[in-house]
């Protein structure tokens, strides 16, 4: 009767060791996951920026051109 209760007790402690290793795992993926996510967000930023400068320039070019074409029509 002994012996039956020291294999459960046992028995459960294997158990809460297996899922305390998987929460590790689980926890070094999610902050592997977290600096993934916190680098694309930074690289999405230098996109948009980029592409607010090349609308800046692609307007200021529309502008010169526009003002161009009205002095050398006048």
């Amino acid at each position: 009767m002994n012996n039956d209760i020291i294999q459960e007790i046992l028995e459960r402690i294997v158990r809460i060791e297996t899922k305390i290793d998987g929460y590790n795992n689980l926890r070094e993926k999610l902050d592997t996951t977290h600096n993934k996510a916190m680098n694309n967000e930074q690289r999405i930023k230098k996109i948009e920026d980029s592409q607010t400068w090349l609308w800046r320039t692609f307007v200021g070019a529309l502008i010169v051109g526009f003002i161009a074409t009205s002095i050398k029509w006048k």
